[in-house]
């Protein structure tokens, strides 16, 4: 009895390992399509070490959030991609908005997805509604409804306000642009002015010379 509950032990584990196997293939298969289909102003790299940690940034050229570089991570579930096993984006830096956690950064998914289907939704899913709220003007009609009801409660009565807010949290992530965070794949490093000198003297180099037009 021992030997066989052993042997069903064994079996089971290895059925556990095989399916999260072919989870973890799965990944790798969506991350690669995924950098096909990435909406403009994102990039997300895999985390060097945790396979299901994800790092990306988004820049914004528009609207009230125009020129925020806002970095982030995707958590993702062991047993994604099934049906309830939301990926979790958290940003690094303070995002006003009545679609982000105040006290967590975390991106509210719900309004976007009240269901995850895996037969229908998917990461890049997420990274396109993810940049959509940065242009959105229309939200839940209830507070209570919403991942930050007082920045929902500026938007509507008090504008002027939320633009301070917002342009607050634009230049937070400004300035923490460099601070990389421990184990982020994705890395920026502040520019080295001899770099730009080398640039300029490269490029002046690749320009033709006027004498070189002068027999032609």
């Amino acid at each position: 009895m021992t030997d066989r509950h052993a042997e069903n032990s064994q079996l089971t584990d290895l059925q556990t390992y095989r399916s999260q196997t072919m989870k973890d293939y799965g990944l790798m298969i969506e991350y690669k399509h995924m950098k096909h289909h990435v909406p403009s102003g994102i990039y997300v790299l895999p985390n060097f070490d945790e396979p299901r940690v994800w790092h990306g940034v988004i820049f914004i050229h528009q609207g009230l959030y125009r020129n925020g570089i806002f970095k982030f991570s995707i958590k993702i579930p062991e047993q994604y991609n099934a049906t309830g096993t939301y990926p979790k984006i958290t940003f690094y830096s303070k995002v006003f908005h009545p679609y982000v956690y105040p006290e967590s950064n975390d991106l509210d998914l719900l309004p976007k997805f009240p269901t995850w289907d895996p037969d229908l939704h998917y990461i890049v899913s997420v990274l396109v509604y993810m940049k959509s709220i940065f242009y959105s003007k229309e939200f839940s009609p209830d507070v209570r409804r919403v991942a930050n009801g007082k920045a929902l409660d500026l938007f509507r009565r008090h504008p002027e306000a939320y633009v301070e807010q917002v342009d607050a949290c634009v230049q937070a992530s400004l300035t923490n642009l460099y601070q990389n965070e421990p184990g982020s794949s994705l890395r920026f490093t502040k520019p080295i002015p001899a770099h730009e000198t080398l640039r300029q003297e490269f490029l002046q180099q690749l320009e033709p010379s006027p004498s070189a037009f002068a027999h032609v």
